[in-house]
């Protein structure tokens, strides 16, 4: 009998033992489909070696993309056997009776002497037959960079039935010929600029001059271990909490929003050096300038830059997932018409400013294919740990201790 022949015969041996499973099993299984999980999205198995693998719900039906690589059987009604035929890889679908739909998975299978010859010169931990392990580690880089430039003149000058102010000199109040209020003008210095002033009496005049330039540098580092297959998260920040009032009464809940550093991914090992990495990292924070008011409490805004993708890389080599680059420019000049274009003397009559702000944002994400530590090895220093018993006495603390903390703690250094 050819290879097509029992093919063909152990399909239909299959048709029939699953025909034959009763219903209650059927019932059973959908009592415990909450227990329900993904398959691993890799499973690995050594030529001529074999792999049970248990289901929480009773298994309805079994296939494999190719038989010549990988044999299944059926252990009982809730769990299942691989065989290792030949080096190679193929796909298993598993059906229950939680869902119409099979939940897959892709099955590598090890050649014999690929096998014996990394036994033999790999520690149990390295293993191949263990699952891989990957540290992803994102790197979150943003820069601003902003300039102002500002020059404008005030002038107030008053006498008799003649009245002359520039925007903001005069105060809120009622204004007369002659009069203005019991209040001294408001044009002799403006403390957001440098002031140069001329005149006195009844005439004043302020020329305002400021340039400035500001510089922001934010960096946030996470790093996550994650089996291969298996999705893993990490946030480093807080919840703020956000009174939600009740539709047609007075009550208020609270609802929490987390924000800070989030680092979301799913790392799959698809080959010896070839890791599918699904990564989601998210860096937020608190603003105020943009908050609302929400029975009487004021409620902060989020500052989000947020990235999800998909990508594929070899074991240290990193990708640049998303990038940014924005400038923001806004010019405004403010003039008394007429006088305010008279080239010269029109500059006392001129109110300018220039606003400009660049944005730079950079994500850089590098996975690494990593083992623990060997038992009983002597584990990395501790950030902070020359500090943990820190305790100087009086007379160090008094001439000795300068403050110089950096050098004593901290990964980062």
């Amino acid at each position: 009998m050819n290879s097509d022949c029992l093919q063909m015969l152990r399909r239909v041996t299959w048709t029939l033992i699953f025909a034959a499973l009763p219903t209650g099993v059927t019932l059973a299984a959908a009592n415990n489909c909450a227990g329900l999980e993904p398959l691993p999205a890799v499973l690995e198995v050594s030529e001529g070696m074999q792999t049970a693998i248990r289901s929480p719900v009773a298994i309805t039906r079994l296939a494999v993309g190719d038989p010549k690589i990988v044999d299944v059987h059926l252990n009982g009604n809730d769990s299942y056997l691989l065989t290792g035929i030949a080096p190679g890889a193929t796909s298993l679908m598993v059906w229950s009776a939680c869902s119409s739909s099979p939940r897959q998975s892709m099955v590598f299978v090890q050649g014999k002497a690929a096998q014996s010859l990394l036994g033999s010169q790999l520690p149990p931990s390295e293993s191949p037959l263990l699952p891989s392990q990957v540290q992803t580690d994102i790197r979150f880089v943003e820069v601003s960079r902003t300039k102002l430039k500002e020059a404008s003149t005030s002038i107030f000058g008053k006498s008799g039935n003649f009245l002359f102010g520039s925007p903001g000199s005069v105060p809120g109040v009622t204004v007369t010929p002659g009069q203005v209020g019991n209040l001294a003008p408001n044009i002799p210095l403006n403390n957001g600029s440098f002031n140069i002033g001329i005149g006195g009496g009844n005439v004043l005049g302020v020329i305002n001059a400021l340039e400035g330039s500001g510089f922001a540098y934010t960096l946030a580092r996470p790093s996550l271990v994650a089996l291969s297959g298996q999705s893993a998260s990490f946030l480093a920040g807080g919840e703020v909490p956000i009174p939600v009032p009740s539709s047609g009464s007075n009550n208020i809940s609270i609802e929490y929003k987390e924000f800070g550093i989030r680092l979301t991914l799913t790392p799959t090992v698809i080959g010896s050096n070839r890791i599918a990495l699904k990564v989601a990292p998210e860096v937020s924070e608190l603003d105020y300038n943009n908050g609302v008011i929400i029975s009487s409490t004021r409620v902060p805004a989020l500052i989000v830059r947020r990235t999800d993708t998909s990508i594929s890389l070899a074991d240290g080599e990193s990708f640049v997932i998303s990038g940014l680059i924005s400038t923001n420019n806004s010019s405004n000049v403010r003039k008394l018409p007429g006088l305010g274009n008279i080239p010269i003397i029109g500059a006392f009559f001129r109110n300018s400013t220039i606003n400009r702000e660049e944005k730079e944002l950079l994500m850089v994400v590098t996975p690494h294919l990593v083992q623990p530590l060997a038992a009983n090895a002597q584990l990395p220093s501790l950030p902070g740990e020359p500090l943990r018993n820190y305790d100087p006495n009086w007379f160090r603390m008094y001439f000795l201790e300068d403050g110089d903390f950096d050098r004593r703690s901290g990964l980062s250094q």
